[in-house]
């Protein structure tokens, strides 16, 4: 698999969902942004989250729960309002990550698969990406559904894409 062509393709496809996600909703307060896969690592898909969408999903919950709901809710891309947003745009790049070369090394091909979506997000802070957002500084990181893994995976992406306080605040996020 060429990791780096990878990256500049998820790049693009990430940028127009983006966009698109902006379009769409350009007053809320997007706080976080991820790209996700599975465990099989044959899938990448994009997930947003503002703080309207968290107020409102909390108000469906009873009052006593939501302060507990609340760390899960607000860091849990399953639990997203725009979770897989615009996953017609990913269909190309998962069926060649499902098809690609490497992946009898199944523990390399996800840490490169990791590591390139890292890379993205990356690149898209320093290009100021989310300068247009309401909120310029989103919490970025990469994640796995279903897995075991997912909370390291998580935890080392935000080290790389986050300032030391915002990870700090990151990484502790569900001790609260």
């Amino acid at each position: 698999m060429d990791w780096k062509n990878f990256e500049v393709e998820v790049s693009s496809i990430v940028k127009q969902a983006i966009k698109d996600l902006h379009d769409a909703r350009p007053s809320e307060h997007f706080y976080t942004f991820a790209l996700y896969t599975d465990t099989s690592a044959m899938t990448v898909a994009m997930a947003a989250n503002s703080l309207e969408a968290l107020e409102l999903k909390l108000q469906d919950e009873d009052e006593e729960d939501r302060d507990e709901s609340r760390s899960y809710y607000q860091w849990a891309t399953s639990e997203w309002e725009y979770e897989a947003w615009r996953g017609d745009l990913f269909k190309g790049i998962s069926k060649e990550l499902r098809e690609a070369s490497g992946r009898d090394e199944i523990a390399a091909f996800r840490e490169n698969l990791y590591l390139s979506m890292t890379n993205v997000l990356k690149e898209l802070g320093k290009e100021r990406f989310f300068d247009p957002f309401v909120v310029q500084n989103p919490t970025l990181f990469v994640t796995v559904t279903d897995d075991d893994t997912a909370e390291v995976v998580e935890n080392n992406s935000a080290k790389v894409l986050s300032t030391p306080a915002a990870y700090a605040e990151f990484v502790n996020r569900y001790e609260k």
